[in-house]
Parts: structure tokens; C-alpha cells; sequence
């Protein structure tokens, strides 16, 4: 048995890996990025496929039944056979624009993203069904219920021609392609993500807030006005717990804090400062992630630490990596994927971790 933050698996790549996957038994790891092969390796045991692309993945997702796997590479999509890699079909999204993330819905529809445009596909023929644009880019970052029935969305408003500073958190109902709700903080927002029954919405933006509202009518839920300016510095990342008690949110001081759901009263906060030791000055935390047993939770960070830790903040390890540019728990929380400026990695998070065991 392996120490917890041991390497399990290390796949060297000829370029920055940007998308990661696992897939759905958690026994095999798929990484793409800059260069011209994608790469799924076994956890373990089992035969390695090379997938040639056009060297630019974005995104990566394996299907429910993990017989297939969709590859977000420049402007197109394609979906492939997981045993084979052989493209049951692929087409352009939104000539022009690269395609920047990729997942399945739960109903067998196909939901991708450019700064622009959400579209859905039908996943037998890459027929798309719905088109969704938003009036000012860019779609900053996208989330999908769990139902499947509504995407929410972190949208920067800064890049029009008068360039002023805004942005919103919007709920678009998929069926339709109609505007929920919106969420308007002071400036742009960088990250959305929805609570597992679908009823709320965790967003982060460039005025120093995060805030969680309801998706129904976007009214806010916290922060109160007094509490406004008691938040997490720069939040610039942030994970909803799976079993929708906690908040994670990485900030540019350095820490991920544990934030109650309901009230967002902080629980806890990772890295720990040693007592009455000088501040080491952390580098921003650029990644975040729950694990799917919603008891732990993981943070990368510029100064190339990647840290395990519980609600309180106690760690469970911190492992010293590249720049982590995407991370990624696998579905039965066991293992800590991450993909970096050269490679990617599959750190080991120990057996109490798996969900099946806690």
C-alpha cells in the first residue's frame, strides 16, 4: 500500500497538458494538451492508447458507460471509441473559435463550450441541437446540473469596445436555450458551480467576492452586505462538495478555504500557519477540487505545491509538482489527477479515501 501523495502514475508529454480524464471505474487516465497525442494510460495494470490530434486539447470526458470519449481539440469535437481511440465522429463547433470544455449530460446529450457559444449534440451523430450565445464574451467557465437540464455559467463582460469592468454568473435552462437567472457582481466572473440538487449556484469574480444564489431567480444567499468585505482574498477558483455541505475557494493570499454551504462561514483553511511563525507568503491558489466523498479537498498553487487536506484544513499531504494547469479527482476519489507544463501526473490519495470505503 502506498503512502498517501505517493506518484502512481507519471506520463510524460511533449508539451503543457491541459485536459485530463478519468474514466468512470476509475481504472484508466486520459491527458491531452500542446502536443500531437492524446494519451490514456491504465491506473495500474492495462494497455496504453495513443490518439493522434491536432495537438491543442482542451477538454476530455469519458461517456457514462466509459465505452467512449469526447476530445475538445481547437475548433473541433470528436467522440471516440475508449478501446480503439478510432473517432466515431467529429465536426467543428464554432469555425474560428477553439472549443474550451466538454462533458456528458446524464440524458445522452453532448455539452461543449467556447467563449462564446454553449452548444448541445446529440452523442450518436454530433448533431447540434441547441445554441446558446452569450451578447458580450467570454464564458469565463461552465457547469452543468446534475439533472442535466441546466448549464451555469462565469461570464467576463470586460472585453467589449467600451472595456469597462463587469460580469455575471447566468443559469441558462438547456431545453431552451432562455436566460434563469443572473447574478451580477462588480466585475468579471471567473468560475460557476452548482450545488448536486441543482438549487443554487457558487460563483467567484474580480470584485474580491464569491457569493452563492438561486439558480430559480438569482436572488443572493450570502454574503450579507455586512459580511461583504470579510471574504476570501482574489478568489479566482472555487468546487461545490458533492454532497452539497461545503465550498472550497482558492484565493490570491495563497489559501483554500472550507466554506459552510449554507451560511458561507469559513470551517477551515489549507496550507496551516505554524503559531507565532512569520507568514511564508503562499502563492496563489490556482486550482481547486473536491473529492467525491465531499470530505476532502485538493489545491494547486504557482509556487508548484499541490495539497490534499480534510473540512478543517489538516493536510494529508503536499507534493511538490509543476505549474498545474488542470486537476481532477477520479470518481472514486482514490487518485489525484493533474496536468502540468510537462506532464501528467496520477497522485495516489490512499485507500481511506475512496468513497466506497468511507
Amino acid at each position: 500500500m502506498s503512502e498517501p501523495g505517493t506518484v502512481a502514475l507519471r506520463v510524460k508529454h511533449e508539451g503543457s497538458v491541459q485536459a485530463l480524464a478519468f474514466s468512470p471505474d476509475s481504472t484508466r487516465f486520459a491527458g491531452g494538451g500542446s502536443d500531437a497525442l492524446l494519451r490514456v494510460r491504465a491506473v495500474g495494470i492495462g494497455a496504453a492508447l495513443d490518439v493522434a490530434v491536432d495537438g491543442s486539447v482542451t477538454g476530455i470526458a469519458f461517456s457514462p458507460d466509459g465505452g467512449k470519449f469526447a476530445v475538445a481539440d481547437f475548433e473541433k469535437i470528436s467522440l471516440r471509441d475508449s478501446s480503439t481511440g478510432s473517432a466515431v465522429w467529429e465536426g467543428s463547433l464554432d469555425p474560428g473559435n477553439s472549443v474550451n470544455t466538454v462533458q456528458f449530460g446524464p440524458n445522452g446529450q453532448l455539452i461543449a463550450a467556447t467563449d462564446t457559444l454553449v452548444a448541445v449534440l446529440d452523442q450518436a451523430t454530433g448533431t447540434i441541437t441547441r445554441r446558446i450565445t452569450v451578447e458580450r464574451p467570454l464564458i469565463a467557465g461552465v457547469d452543468l446540473s446534475r439533472d442535466g437540464t441546466r448549464v451555469a455559467l462565469a461570464v467576463d463582460e470586460r472585453h467589449g469596445g467600451d472595456h469597462h469592468l463587469a460580469g455575471s454568473a447566468r443559469v441558462m435552462e438547456l431545453a431552451t436555450g432562455t436566460q434563469i437567472s443572473r447574478l451580477t457582481p462588480g466585475n468579471a466572473v471567473f468560475a460557476v458551480a452548482f450545488s448536486p440538487d441543482g438549487k443554487l449556484v457558487l460563483c467567484c469574480a474580480a470584485d474580491d467576492t464569491t457569493r452563492m444564489f438561486q439558480a430559480q431567480d438569482g436572488k443572493q444567499v450570502w454574503p450579507t452586505p455586512e459580511d461583504i468585505d470579510n471574504q476570501v482574498t482574489a478568489p479566482s477558483c472555487l468546487a461545490y462538495d458533492p454532497k452539497g455541505k461545503w465550498s472550497v475557494v482558492g484565493g490570491a493570499d495563497g489559501f483554500a478555504r472550507v466554506l459552510d454551504a449554507e451560511t458561507g462561514v469559513e470551517r477551515g483553511r489549507a496550507p496551516k500557519l505554524t503559531p507565532g511563525a512569520p507568514d511564508p507568503g503562499f502563492g496563489a491558489v490556482t486550482h481547486v477540487a473536491f473529492s467525491p466523498n465531499g470530505k476532502l479537498a485538493a489545491s494547486a498553487s504557482i509556487d508548484n505545491v499541490v495539497r490534499l487536506f480534510n473540512i478543517d484544513g489538516k493536510e494529508l499531504y503536499a507534493v511538490t509538482t509543476d505549474e498545474v494547469l488542470t486537476m481532477r479527482f477520479s470518481p472514486n476519489g482514490r487518485w489525484l489527477g493533474l496536468g502540468t507544463m510537462n506532464d501528467a501526473l496520477v497522485i495516489d490519495n490512499g485507500e481511506a479515501s475512496q468513497t466506497n470505503q468511507r
